[in-house]
């Protein structure tokens, strides 16, 4: 596991990326988009491998393997999850769409594709044209409204017996009063904007009260944060969970929500890491859900 993290963070940046963002941008998300949350994608990508044993749990593993199938993914971010499928299934298509073009644009499988477009004015594909639509780590990017809309265009795009799936990680429970704040006021801050951080039920129900798929399913890991009860794993963990809230433009959004200075901020998320490793060890949760288009 540690081998491969670590490879993984070394090895796998995107190529001939361009300034997608300035910092004196306002933001169009309140996840941190910058070139350098690249790392946080790539370590998240392979932990959730490792977690799950697998890069899906759809059962689409057969027809990935004995056919020519066009797979999806939406919200791609630096393609890690694309480069490891497209690299393991020569002979399906995999394309990867994105607002900010962090993903490679040369040194990439064959089979591979990537267009940079936002999924919130619609998907640029035909009707029933993927096999498989996959898409992870938006859960505290979109309002309910917007949700209901990328999962229908998300099912538009899936063929009729294809199979959809999503990925996600949820706060973690069991914390201690300093991160507690930082948890508090991030839900109070993504509320303001319609954006429920913990969407594990909503997408469940979402999901299975939508007449247009069926054999709606979930599974969940847990990760004990940080290393005194997570080990190696839980500390991989902490290092995505701090690059999360440390990493530009968080610190600047999140403190002034919490009426710190920035420099407070950073002194308090201090304490919090130290209450992580010294006193409380938080279980986070990470599921997947997935399900078949009628």
């Amino acid at each position: 596991m540690g081998i491969v993290l670590s490879f993984c963070k070394k090895s796998f940046k995107p190529q001939n990326v361009p300034n997608v963002q300035k910092e004196t941008e306002p933001l169009k998300y309140y996840l941190p988009n910058f070139i350098g949350d690249t790392d946080i994608m790539v370590m998240s990508h392979f932990l959730h491998r490792y977690l799950f044993q697998s890069n899906y749990n759809a059962p689409i593993e057969e027809k990935l393997t004995s056919e020519q199938c066009k797979i999806l993914d939406v919200c791609c971010g630096a393609g890690t999850w694309l480069l490891d499928m497209a690299s393991a299934y020569g002979s399906s298509k995999f394309f990867g769409i994105d607002l900010c073009p962090v993903f490679p644009t040369e040194i990439k499988p064959e089979n591979l594709q990537f267009v940079q477009g936002d999924v919130l004015t619609g998907l640029p594909f035909d009707d029933n044209t993927f096999d498989y639509v996959h898409q992870g780590h938006m859960l505290d990017v979109y309002t309910m409204d917007q949700w209901h809309f990328i999962i229908t265009e998300i099912i538009r795009v899936c063929k009729p017996g294809g199979y959809i799936e999503f990925i996600e990680p949820e706060l973690a429970t069991n914390t201690g009063p300093i991160l507690s704040k930082f948890y508090d006021a991030l839900v109070e801050l993504s509320e303001t904007r319609n954006v429920n951080i913990r969407m594990y039920d909503d997408l469940i129900r979402i999901l299975s009260s939508t007449p247009s798929v069926q054999n709606v399913e979930s599974k969940k890991k847990v990760i004990s944060l940080g290393s005194k009860r997570g080990g190696y794993v839980g500390y991989e963990y902490m290092e995505i969970h701090n690059g999360f809230f440390l990493n530009v433009p968080m610190p600047e959004t999140l403190s002034k929500f919490m009426g710190l200075s920035e420099e407070d901020y950073l002194e308090l998320f201090k304490i919090a890491k130290s209450e992580v490793e010294n006193d409380i060890s938080p279980d986070c949760e990470v599921y997947k859900i997935w399900c078949q288009k009628r």
